[in-house]
């Protein structure tokens, strides 16, 4: 049997759903980009922004890990405590008391296995999620891709040229409002798809993200509308602190300042103390992506000198860069004191439990 040549997702051209506009097959619908509130989102989404590449936070629905390690994790607490609560008070011997040690070991291996692997990703930070890059001068789009499912084959460096790209809106049976933006490179001999890349957001309107994106890679850049309000500059490598990257989605909301000095502690202190795994895997997400733009072959493609940025997004403050480094204490010691704080809660809740 002849191997397929092509991508995990080739199918034919025919097959996609609902096709848009190619890149400069026609003019910019600019009216789409007058929705306040998606242009506002995907401000707040953008990485980096300059005369050489554009890059958005890559994808990731936190509250569903959230939710898993949260059940996991206060579960395991419960039967742990309740189980050994029941062998203090009423001590067995003999096979009976084997068998309930057995069941204890299942039990805890059961539920704490998700946990185990929570943690060993927030420590070991291996990538998970891949981040796409617009070049605008070169006009293409970079990535690393990996099968999905096949956690042990290396990413592969993708450079795709844009002109090529074949954007569609996939919308799932009875679920409307999960229309993420696709974006495909079909062989011009066999309509099969070759590269899908995924940019994933299903918080914006994907015809304004579409527009969005065509507006930065074929237009001037005060056409595009940034908002610097919102738009704030990040390092290209933020790998250093997980806490810092776990703010960043309170600076999204406001409600958090961008230089990392600790205004808005008590707010984030309240919110974050209850949802902490969730932010810590969302900052998880952010620090251990895949970036392409670190790769040599693509920093061979980029021109700018940092210096003069026709886009307006806001600088990264030295607040900002000391927090990424891990040296910012005004982060470190806020997401301490969240920690603890949501361990306090765990107890509690156990306690309260068995009480």
């Amino acid at each position: 049997m002849i191997e397929d040549k092509h991508s995990n997702f080739a199918k034919h051209i025919n097959e996609l759903q609902e096709v848009l506009e190619s890149p400069y097959s026609s003019e910019i619908n600019k009216t789409l980009l007058d929705s306040d509130e998606d242009v506002e989102h995907l401000n707040k989404e953008i990485t980096n922004i300059n005369p050489d590449y554009m890059s958005f936070f890559p994808s990731y629905f936190w509250y569903w890990y959230f939710g898993i390690g949260w059940i996991y994790f206060s579960s395991v607490m419960f039967f742990s405590i309740f189980i050994g609560d029941i062998f203090y008070r009423e001590p067995m011997k003999g096979l009976l008391q084997i068998f309930n040690i057995a069941s204890m070991i299942f039990i805890f291996i059961v539920f704490c296995t998700p946990l185990i692997l929570l943690i060993y990703q927030l420590i070991l930070k291996h990538p998970y999620r891949t981040q796409y890059y617009f070049l605008k001068k070169e006009q293409k789009v970079v990535y690393y891709f990996r099968p999905a499912l096949q956690f042990f084959k290396p990413f592969e460096l993708k450079i795709v040229d844009y002109k090529d790209l074949i954007p569609e809106i996939h919308t799932i049976k009875n679920n409307t409002a999960y229309t993420p933006l696709n974006l495909y490179v079909a062989d011009p001999s066999t309509g099969d798809i070759t590269h899908h890349i995924k940019p994933h957001d299903v918080s914006v309107d994907p015809r304004v993200h579409w527009a969005f994106i065509r507006t930065y890679m074929e237009s001037d850049a005060k056409d595009l509308p940034i908002d610097p309000q919102f738009c704030d500059t990040y390092p290209a490598d933020t790998s250093k602190s997980l806490f810092a990257c776990s703010d960043i989605v309170f600076r999204k909301y406001g409600i958090l300042n961008t230089q990392h000095s600790g205004a808005g502690g008590i707010v984030m202190l309240i919110i974050s103390s209850i949802y902490a795994l969730g932010y810590l895997l969302q900052g998880n997400n952010y620090q251990c992506t895949k970036q392409a733009i670190l790769h040599p072959d693509i920093s061979k493609l980029l021109t700018w000198d940092g210096k003069d940025n026709p886009y307006p997004i806001q600088p990264i403050t030295e607040e900002a860069k000391k927090a990424f480094e891990g040296k910012n204490w005004q982060v470190n010691t806020r997401w301490i004191v969240v920690i603890l704080i949501n361990i306090s809660l765990f107890t509690w809740a156990v306690m309260a439990y068995n009480g």
